[in-house]
């Protein structure tokens, strides 16, 4: 994502596999408990709102995706359900973790917020993937091998130059405390410019489980 893009580029390409009604398992973390982070995530889309070619992210859709797993279709259920109890017992030792949301990130094909310390979700990344290769037979693991957090404010959906995006947010946006809890796996779809899922599961962070 360094150095900054001179042009925008469509982000709506489809990717190896995906279709339209083909669903991804994808192991997420959520905002709907995080206002100060959507706020803040509203105040970078209102600067962006009037700029041709881009599409803002919902504040129902925001998401920091955290491990793509793989096809709805080609994971059994009985290999879901054992990763998500693997998932669980990886993440018994791993506590809450607050960041600071807010370090601007650009993308040829989006405006993303990242977070301060960039490695602090490692823990949590470390146990998702170890889930996963422990219990899915067909993962796409080596897609991802590396990982960059951050929440998606806008994609781009055309070809253009990315001077008006970069002039709109050349004052970095105020930080904002975040922290997570919890983490989710969804069933993802693409409808048209837009993400949207059903939850599976939510396994929370140690110090937040029941007794």
């Amino acid at each position: 994502m360094s150095p900054l893009p001179e042009r925008m580029t469509d982000h709506w390409w489809w990717r190896p596999g995906v279709r339209p009604g083909r669903r991804l398992l994808v192991w997420h973390i959520l905002l709907e408990d995080k206002p100060d982070a959507r706020a803040l995530v509203a105040q970078c889309q209102g600067r962006l709102a009037n700029i041709h070619g881009l599409d803002l992210v919902p504040e129902t859709w925001l998401h920091m995706t955290t491990q793509i797993v793989g096809f709805a279709d080609e994971i059994p259920e009985l290999e879901v359900t054992a990763m998500i109890a693997a998932a669980e017992a990886h993440l018994k030792g791993v506590f809450p973790i607050s960041v600071e949301l807010g370090r601007l990130w650009f993308h040829s094909e989006a405006v993303m917020l990242g977070v301060r310390p960039g490695r602090a979700f490692d823990p949590v990344r470390r146990a998702i993937r170890a889930a996963v290769a422990g219990a899915i037979t067909n993962h796409q693991l080596a897609d991802e091998p590396e990982w960059t957090p951050h929440v998606s404010v806008a994609y781009s959906n055309s070809s253009g130059p990315a001077a008006p995006v970069l002039r709109a947010l050349a004052e970095p946006p105020p930080q904002c405390p975040f922290t997570v809890r919890s983490i989710n796996l969804v069933s993802q779809e693409r409808t048209g410019h837009l993400y949207h899922w059903t939850p599976l599961a939510e396994i929370l962070l140690s110090s937040q489980r029941r007794p």
